[in-house]
């Protein structure tokens, strides 16, 4: 019987892996004629609604797993951030704003995705932030969100809210430790940034 750790698909090919997924020789055909470059995106949607929703579970069953094996459930800089939400949030074609709640001890309590945006921005719901913080009982705070540019540099509007929830946070006692942008295999803190 396979396991989750059977090494199988470790050794085929890239073209391999297409089919097994795709059962389609054409796609395989086009990767061989693009010198082995292929679209995520276009092969997700080339599926069959039955295999589509598989492949997108497994997909997100991986993500998830890969955070849990990061470790991180005690969160106290910027790293432990990423490595918590980086397997989200790296590849997304839009922008997600996430809130990560914790307890005294740094360990996460609770994290929530807040908003789904558009290609360059998300909307930041202030109260919405500070009711899951409050419902939890949260005495910290990180917010992350992606920047699908690859630019993981704040914008105007990020510096906006960051300092709207720094002082709503200071309202409930509860201290706002970081917010950091991911932007593929790179991210930025504004604590690092000594911004906060």
């Amino acid at each position: 019987m396979e396991t989750l750790f059977d090494s199988t698909c470790r050794y085929m090919s890239d073209s391999e892996l297409i089919y097994e997924i795709t059962n389609s020789k054409k796609l395989v055909t086009e990767t061989e004629q693009n010198s082995g470059q292929y679209d995520l995106n276009g092969l997700f949607s080339s599926l069959t609604p039955g295999r589509k929703k598989v492949a997108t579970a497994a997909v997100e069953l991986y993500k998830r797993l890969q955070s849990r094996y990061n470790g991180q459930d005690v969160i106290r800089c910027s790293q432990d951030i990423n490595a918590l939400m980086q397997p989200f949030l790296w590849d997304l074609p839009n922008e997600e704003l996430w809130v990560i709640a914790l307890n005294n001890a740094s360990h996460l309590i609770k994290k929530v995705r807040v908003s789904v945006g558009g290609i360059s921005q998300t909307a930041a719901d202030v109260r919405l932030i500070m009711r899951i913080l409050v419902e939890v009982s949260a005495t910290q705070f990180a917010v992350v969100h992606n920047h699908p540019s690859g630019n993981n540099q704040p914008s105007g509007n990020d510096k906006q809210v960051t300092e709207r929830l720094k002082k709503a946070g200071e309202v409930f006692d509860i201290r706002l430790i970081d917010h950091v942008i991911i932007a593929g295999d790179t991210y930025y803190s504004f604590a690092d940034d000594w911004r906060l």
